[in-house]
Order: structure tokens, then C-alpha cells, then sequence
């Protein structure tokens, strides 16, 4: 498949400081990549420079083929950039906004977008200071479209929304995908990045620590899942198993074991369970999620 982001071997600093320490990615057509890292990890300062705003000290960066920073003109009709909060003035309205932006492109006036994320009618003449935080979502994410990109950068894109406001805006996402556009996600919402994404790439002090696809990340994690249990008869707890880190007591005669190896630990305990001659209600595996992944590399920090 065709490489629409290409980075390779980016480094950055600032003064003496270095920020970004040779980083390479690459996401295809169609694919969501997401960049999860604490502030100052870096995720800033790689997509400023994906977008031509920052210079790197050494690497490359092409979209769609074109060298970022030998013709970012042509770059720029390829990419799309979902603003951030502050980026328009308060007395400007949407359709004001649509027509600066499109006239920026040299595309025509693009009012079929507007209408697509719910943005005409009565919103379409709305100073944008009296717009809602998702409604402000909807009209930026319509603006870095207008032209068509075939890439596009979205920086916290459901920051503050609620969850039918994300939920919309996953599902424009999505639609996006289906029709080739590739996305790069920079969040600190784990849950979000686990469900859109399909690569996912964790950034500590200015480099790529972790890279895979959710289900990869976290099943060569080497931090604990959890197997949660209730059996008939209690035996786990009144015949406790042997040689196995004990469980946590929960509500209503559940226990969880915490463990690296799921099946392992399923073999011991159904076997105990049985030769108990016991018989298991409820069962459940819950997998180390990407949050963990992250909290245990990252350190946590927000």
C-alpha cells in the first residue's frame, strides 16, 4: 500500500535542548496513526514539523510522495489541519470561515460540508465565540477538509466534548478512513486512540518508544491482565489455590487474579475449580489496556 506520511529519521532541538531523537513512521492510505505521549514528549513538535511550520535539524518527511520542505506549497494542497479553539476570531461566522478558507485553497465555496457536519442553518451565520465546544469541532474539522486532503492532522480532536459529541465525530472519522483519507492523531485519550486508531505510536522524551497496532501493544504487554472469576461453591476461596499470587476479594463472591499469562492461569484454576468439584457462574479475561500500556511506560503524566 502507498505511504501517504513518511518520516524518517526526524530529530529536533532547541538551542541545546533536543526534543525529537530520530524518529520514522510511516502511515498508509486510509490508515488512522495515533501519537500518544505526555506533554513535552514531543507529539507537538512532530506534527509542526509534518506540517511544515518547524524545521527539523536533520530527516525527512514527505506526504503523498512531496518533500515537506522542499515544496510546501504542493504539500499543502494535500494536507488538511484541523485547527485548534483559538484559531478564529470570535465575531467570525461559519459561513464567513468557509469562504476564507476555500478562497485560501482556490476551491469553490464549499457550503455541502457545512451541512455535512450540521454546520448551515441556523449555525451558519453564528458568531463563532457563541458556538458550543462541539460545534466549534464540527466547523474545524469541516474547514480541513474543504480542499479535499488526502492526509489529515487532527491535534486533541474531541477535547472536550461530551459523548454524543464524540461519538459523531468518531463516526465522521471513520467515514473518512472508508474513503482513503489517512489520519494523524495526536490525543491524550487512550480509550479514543484504542478505538480509531489502527497504529499507535507512544512518544517519551522525543522518541518512539512503542509502535503497533492496539491489539499488538497489548498483548506483548508485560504488565498484568486480570482474570475475574465466581464459582458456585466459593472453593478459590475457601480452598484457596496454591503457589499463585491470591486474588483481590470483590462484591458478590467474585475474585480477581491478576497474572502475565492468561492461559496459564485459566488451566490452574479451572483445574482446582473442577477437581473441587465446583462449577464456575461468571468469567471474564480483561486485557491490559492501552491506558497501561501507556501509564507504565510514560510514567503517567498529563
Amino acid at each position: 500500500m502507498q505511504d501517504y506520511i513518511n518520516v524518517k529519521n526526524l530529530s529536533k532541538s532547541y538551542g541545546k535542548k533536543d526534543v525529537l531523537h530520530d524518529i520514522s513512521f510511516s502511515v498508509q492510505r486510509g490508515e488512522a496513526f495515533g501519537l500518544l505521549g505526555v506533554n513535552g514528549a514531543g507529539k507537538t513538535t512532530t506534527i509542526e514539523c509534518i506540517e511544515g511550520l518547524r524545521k527539523p535539524n536533520k530527516g525527512e518527511i514527505t506526504i503523498c510522495g512531496i518533500d515537506v520542505f522542499k515544496n510546501l506549497q504542493s504539500v499543502q494542497k494535500v494536507l488538511g489541519v484541523q485547527l485548534q479553539s483559538t484559531a478564529l476570531t470570535e465575531m467570525m461566522t461559519a459561513k464567513e470561515a468557509m469562504q476564507l478558507f476555500c478562497s485560501w485553497h482556490k476551491v469553490p465555496y464549499r457550503n455541502d460540508l457545512l451541512e455535512r457536519f450540521d454546520m448551515a442553518g441556523e449555525y451558519l451565520n453564528k458568531a463563532y465565540a457563541s458556538l458550543s465546544t462541539g460545534r466549534k469541532r464540527r466547523l474545524h474539522l469541516a474547514l480541513a477538509l474543504c480542499h479535499n486532503p488526502k492526509v489529515l492532522i487532527l491535534d486533541e480532536p474531541t477535547a472536550g466534548l461530551d459523548v454524543e459529541g464524540r461519538h459523531a465525530l468518531h463516526k465522521e472519522l471513520r467515514k473518512l478512513k472508508t474513503d482513503g483519507v489517512s489520519l494523524l492523531i495526536a490525543t491524550h485519550d487512550m480509550a479514543e486512540a484504542e478505538v480509531l486508531c489502527d497504529t499507535i505510536a507512544i512518544i517519551k522524551d522525543g522518541r518512539i518508544v512503542r509502535k503497533g497496532n492496539p491489539m499488538e501493544l497489548t498483548a506483548s504487554a508485560s504488565i498484568q491482565s486480570k482474570v475475574i472469576i465466581k464459582t458456585r461453591e466459593s472453593c478459590l476461596k475457601t480452598n484457596p489455590l496454591k503457589n499463585i499470587d491470591q486474588p483481590d476479594f470483590l462484591e458478590d463472591e467474585y475474585l480477581s487474579f491478576a497474572c502475565v499469562d492468561v492461559a496459564e492461569l485459566l488451566l490452574t484454576i479451572l483445574t482446582h475449580i473442577k477437581a473441587s468439584g465446583d462449577t464456575v457462574v461468571d468469567l471474564r479475561v480483561e486485557r491490559a489496556s492501552i491506558e497501561d500500556i501507556f501509564l507504565s511506560i510514560a510514567g503517567g503524566e498529563n
